[in-house]
């Protein structure tokens, strides 16, 4: 079943607001006046991976409509740590702990989820590594002064000892990952 998700407006409406010739302005601003973008789509469509689907949407009175080839977006292995859990699973663990902050509109996200994921299995036993929606858990991630995201946070006896900011090989995680282990 189709379902409906409204981003965050951010970068991502860039490319409407220039479609219809709106001029770039503030956060809230832009939100005030895309808030009643709505995509449309039947209840009963179901989306399959590299299909082509077609939705309208509309700014005002003008009227667009959009055909999108889909692809698979998938969240992988990594266990999801949220506001009720963070306590537990990062702050008292025993051993080192890594969290991604990541966002379902972003797409760098999706390759350090690759990234965090081999890294997971490298070190089983020796670090955790977790996931976390940082514009769901907006408290938590201005505790740890998440501006962007991805960013994969290292954490060692409860505290933040590292962090690493967007999308990077793996040898830049793993490096952190090892000086971490060592100090």
């Amino acid at each position: 079943m189709a379902s409906v998700y409204h981003a965050p407006c951010s970068l991502s409406c860039a490319r409407l607001m220039a479609m219809h010739r709106v001029p770039i302005q503030s956060h809230r601003s832009c939100y005030r006046k895309f808030a009643a973008l709505h995509l449309q789509s039947p209840s009963s469509v179901r989306v399959q991976k590299n299909s082509v689907i077609r939705f309208s949407f509309c700014y005002g009175s003008k009227k667009s409509s959009r055909s999108v080839k889909t692809g698979c977006v998938r969240h992988g292995d990594l266990p999801v740590v949220t506001g009720g859990t963070w306590d537990e699973y990062v702050l008292n663990s025993d051993i080192p702990v890594l969290v991604e902050f990541w966002a379902a509109w972003c797409g760098p996200c999706r390759m350090v989820h690759r990234e965090v994921e081999e890294i997971a299995k490298e070190y089983t036993g020796k670090i955790n590594c977790y996931m976390l929606k940082a514009d769901e858990h907006i408290e938590i991630a201005d505790k740890y002064d998440i501006k962007v995201v991805p960013v994969v946070v290292l954490f060692k006896n409860g505290e933040k000892r590292d962090s690493v900011t967007g999308t990077m090989p793996n040898y830049v995680y793993t490096a952190a990952i090892e000086k971490l282990l060592t100090a």
